[in-house]
């Protein structure tokens, strides 16, 4: 009786096993790398402007981030009339852990109005805003 007992635990057991998904014994795809970024600083050029003049823009952009990732990096300017300005917008590459110095400059337009202007910089992935940091020129 033992030995019929034993087949038939045998079969019941191999049953159970067929009957479960292929897809629950593993050989999952491993999880893409969470995005994380930090904007370490945004500084200017010069911190007083006058319309018609130019204005170099530098930040520090970490990909905090274990494995490589793509991020889409923004400068723009809101002045203080509320008009915002791309000033660059570029697709970077980053390594794990990976910090890069990034630049531009940019003219301010003749008819911007006097004021606090904010200059933001801004990292996405895909659609996701993920960090950013802002510093304020003045317009006279």
């Amino acid at each position: 009786m033992s030995n019929t007992l034993s087949k038939s635990m045998l079969t019941l057991v191999c049953l159970a096993l067929m009957s479960i998904p292929v897809s629950a014994f593993g050989n999952k795809p491993a999880p893409a790398p969470s995005s994380c970024v930090v904007v370490g600083y945004v500084k200017l050029s010069t911190y007083t402007a006058s319309p018609g003049s130019s204005v170099g823009v530098f930040g520090k952009v970490t990909n905090c981030a274990s494995g490589k990732k793509r991020y889409t990096v923004v400068m723009s300017s809101t002045s203080d009339c509320g008009v915002e300005t791309i000033i660059s917008s570029s697709r970077i590459a980053f390594g794990g852990g990976q910090t890069l110095l990034v630049s531009s400059s940019c003219v301010i337009a003749p008819d911007t109005c006097p004021g606090a202007m904010q200059v933001n910089i801004s990292v996405y992935d895909g659609g996701t805003l993920l960090g950013g940091g802002s510093t304020t020129l003045t317009i006279q």
